[in-house]
Parts: C-alpha cells; structure tokens; sequence
C-alpha cells in the first residue's frame, strides 16, 4: 500500500469542510420551519452549532448564526437555550468587528429574536455580551441593510426596560437614530421612529433626553399631508408623540409648541384605520393634562374629529377617542355642555347596547358618560335623555363581576343618580329587574325628591313602587334596608298598612298635604347606620 500524498490529506479535509457547510446549510433550513424546530431542540441543535461560531470558513461561521437567529424567533425555549449555552453570544458578538455584513446582520436578527421572547436577555446582551458595541458597530456600518437591522435590534431591546434604555441613550448612539430619521429609505425612517417609541414610553427622564437632541421638529414632518400615503410612517410618528407627550404637562406643552395641530385632529379623518387610531391616542394624551389644552382641542374642532373616529372604527377600538372626550368633560361643565351638544352621547349609548365583546371599550365608554353626567342635574339629565343609564345597568347586569366594565357601569351609574332631579327619569328605572345594588341608588335618590313632591309620591304609589320595595325584604343591617325606611318615611302610616290593596282616592288626597317625618329622612350611606336616623333638632 503507498503512503498517503498531500492530495488524499487535503481530500479528507474538503471533506470535512463540506460537510459542515452542508450540515449548517441543512440546519440553517429546518429552523426556518416551525414543524422542525422541537425536533431539533431535543436533538441539542444549539450544543452542536456553538463551535461552528468559531469556524475557519466565514460561511459556516455566517449560516451558523443565521439558522440560530432562525431558531430563536420560532422558539421560546430554543431562545433561551441559546442565550444560557456558555459564551455564545459572548463570542458571537465579540468578533463582529472584523466579519462581514452578512454575519452583522444575523447577529442583529439574533439579537432582537432573542429579546422578543425573554426581556430578560436584553440586561444580559446589552452588558455581559457587549450588544452596546456590537450595535454600535453595525448602525455604522456602510451597507444600508445592516444598519436597518441594527435600528430593529434596538428597538427591540429598548422597549424591554428603562435601564436598558437609559444604557443605549449613555452610549452615544442617539445622534445616529436621530440622524437615521432623514435617511431617504422609507424603512430606516420607520425602524428610527419605532426605537424612539420605546425609549420614550418608559418615563419622563428618558422622554425629555429624546425632545433634548430636537426630535420633534424632525417627527413632526412625518404629520403633513405631504407623507398622507406613509400610512406606517405616520402611525408610528404620532406613536412617538403619544409616548412623548403621555408623562408629564411640561412635556405636553413641548409637543404642542411643535405645531403637532391642527395635524394631529386632521389625521383623525385619514383613509387609514391605524393613522386615525394614533392620532386619538395623541389627543386623548394631551387634554389629560389640564383644561387649557382641552379648550384648545375643543375650539379646533377636536370632538368632531374625535366623533369621526368613534364612527369609524373597526380593526381598531374607538376607546383613546372615547376617553379623550371623557377627559375633555371632566375639565369643567362648560366642555362638558360642549361634548353634549356634538350629539356625542347617543353613539356612546349605541356602543353599550352594541354586541361587542371589548370590556376596555364598555368600561371607557361608562367612564366617560359619568365624566359628563356628574356636574349637575342638567349634564345628568342628557345622560338619562339618551337612555344612555338603562344601557349601563344592561352590561353591569350581563357582565362579570371581573370584568371592569361591570364596576365602571355601577359607578357611573351611582354618580349620574346622585346629580339627577328628575323624577320621571328616575322612576323608569324601578323595575323588578333591576339589580338590588343600582335599586339602591336609585331609592337613595328618590327619598330625597319625594318630601318635596306631592305628584311624585302619587306616581310612587300609583304605579306600584311603594308595593314592590316592602316586598324586597332586604337584611335590617344593610344600606338597602335603611333606604327603604327613609322612603316610606315619606307616607303615612295607613296607607303603608294598605299598599297590598286600592288606595282610596281620599287618602291620596290627604297624602297631598302630607308632611314626611323629618328624623327618618337624613339617610346616608357614607354614615354608619348607628346614627343614621338622628333627630335634625
């Protein structure tokens, strides 16, 4: 047998080459396919890969990173294998200096695969792996792809914590996203304003370190009618201002000095969905934040604008328009009065009688309605007028009590009554299908309109209400028990003896002239029943 030459031995090692390209090839496939990805984590798919990071052959090295950036966006549990496995993105990101775009740019999608899945990650890639200088490597690197991965990275990351975002902002890196705002590509405007969003939506600190380097002139461009066919990049650019704007007054006045309206209220009429929805999250972020501002919305045209998009909305909710008119109404009788005659309230009605499912949309529709009803008898009559009350009752009666639209309804409802003086509005409510809890309210009111009115106490007679209440028989220790008490306080005592039967119209008479007794109509329920019934002298 001859000995072997230097052609079998370089052989041997082709050999061996091929078939680790072919084997990162075949790997780098499979982890793009969702049916093979548990395979090949019980077959320790991450163990094997892991030297081949360190592999002569760039290709290798480059298909490598690219079937586990694959793996870890298909995968949680493959993500997480691969950001415990030792040193793995330790030496991956180490050696990115000197490797060409291609490996960058894996390690970018890697990277912001892994933070998807784990916030956990983002601590570990940002300081024990160095991900700051990795990235700060790509977003200066001349192929235009590498960078826009790098902005997705970023993002990525950022929105995980406001640490990791105070850590991105110390490295320097915010002068280039800025920077990456008036690139010509459509996509680096898109990624650059998505990583200032999540910056921005942590806290105030890290907002105003955006609006220092003069974001919002550059943002701002984004809101003319000369980008009305951006619809992503207008979404995300109201996106930015929202979380911007959303943490402090200070803050808000900064955004509004940067002429955002009357832009922001004209996208509420955009042929996109998205566009419309954003721009109602801007608003109902900035009237939050004192009557001023809500003034300023209302004389612009803000609640037809916010009408629109209440009217309009399908993929997404209406609740940011809802409760930005909640907002609005808060602020003073005045807006309130405003928000009534835009004819706002019978579309908030139809929404609580509608079929949907969204509890958040239920719970910031009653919010709003009792933000409009609660500063007198006359905010609280429109509320009745649209029989806007009975449709609350409806949910609160059809809703869980873990839902938050069944609190919101009866708090809502509880606050409407309290301002309420009309009795017609009132008595339509007493029914037997009425829950005990808003019965209670509606009671507590009554017993106080019925002292005063001689028609009303005929009417609660008449129409068998003095009858159906002695028939609820609630326990002597609760607030219902009481209520019931302060109410029949109001008649006397022979006609309470025969509410079973006809009243003669003579005793009816007499109920005219009749005068409540005065110690049992100081009910209340914020008083402990002990000395609820004290004598007024």
């Amino acid at each position: 047998m001859s000995p072997p030459t230097n052609y079998h031995v370089q052989k041997i090692f082709d050999t061996y080459a091929k078939s680790q390209l072919s084997f990162v090839q075949s790997f780098a496939g499979q982890a793009n396919k969702l049916a093979y990805v548990e395979c090949l984590r019980e077959n320790h798919a991450v163990e094997i890969v892991q030297p081949l990071l360190d592999n002569i052959d760039p290709v290798v090295r480059t298909t490598a990173v690219l079937g586990l950036s694959r793996l870890a966006g298909n995968s949680r549990s493959c993500a997480k294998q691969i950001l415990c496995a030792n040193n793995l993105l330790k030496g991956l990101l180490g050696q990115i200096d000197n490797e060409n775009r291609s490996y960058k740019k894996n390690c970018m999608n890697l990277i912001r695969n892994l933070s998807k899945h784990l916030s956990s990650c983002s601590e570990m890639i940002v300081s024990g792996c160095d991900g700051i200088h990795a990235i700060l490597t790509c977003m200066k690197d001349l192929d235009v792809l590498v960078r826009e991965v790098a902005l997705q990275a970023i993002s990525s990351i950022a929105g995980q914590d406001p640490s990791i975002s105070l850590l991105i902002i110390s490295s320097g890196i915010l002068p280039q996203i800025i920077q990456s705002l008036k690139e010509e590509r459509h996509n680096f405007k898109l990624h650059a304003l998505s990583t200032l969003s999540e910056i921005a939506k942590h806290n105030q600190k890290l907002a105003k370190k955006i609006v220092d380097v003069n974001t919002l002139p550059q943002v701002t461009i984004f809101l003319s009618t000369d980008y009305i066919t951006e619809v992503k990049l207008q979404a995300s650019a109201l996106a930015l201002i929202k979380n911007i704007a959303k943490h402090s007054l200070t803050l808000t006045e900064t955004v509004i000095e940067s002429n955002i309206f009357p832009e922001v209220l004209l996208l509420m009429a955009h042929p996109d969905e998205s566009v419309r929805y954003n721009s109602a999250e801007v608003a109902y972020e900035v009237v939050k934040h004192s009557v001023e501002i809500s003034k300023m919305i209302v004389t612009t045209g803000g609640i037809v604008s916010l009408l629109n998009v209440i009217l309009n909305s399908n993929e997404y909710p209406s609740t940011p328009a809802i409760l930005a008119l909640g907002y609005i109404s808060s602020m003073s009788p005045l807006l309130a009065t405003a928000v009534i005659n835009s004819k706002v309230l019978k579309h908030l009605t139809a929404i609580l009688k509608s079929d949907t499912d969204d509890d958040c949309l239920k719970a910031g529709t009653a919010w709003t309605l009792e933000m409009i009803g609660q500063h007198s008898a006359k905010h609280s009559k429109s509320v009745f007028a649209c029989h806007a009350v009975s449709a609350m009752i409806d949910v609160y009666i059809d809703t869980s009590p873990s839902h938050e639209a069944h609190h919101k309804c009866k708090s809502a409802i509880q606050i409407i009554l309290s301002k309420c003086e009309d009795f017609a509005a009132l008595e339509k409510l007493l029914t037997p299908s009425t829950p005990i809890q808003i019965m209670a309210h509606i009671l507590l009111k009554m017993s106080k309109i019925l002292p005063k009115s001689f028609k009303a106490r005929r009417i609660f007679i008449k129409r068998g209400h003095l009858k159906m209440i002695q028939d609820l028989k609630p326990d002597t220790d609760s607030h219902l028990y009481h209520i019931i008490k302060s109410v029949n306080c109001c008649f006397p005592d022979n006609i309470l003896q025969m509410i079973a039967g006809d009243i003669p119209e003579s005793l009816l008479k007499k109920l005219d002239k009749y005068v409540p007794k005065t110690q049992c109509l100081l009910y209340d329920p914020d008083i402990k029943m002990s000395s609820s019934f004290t004598n007024p002298a």
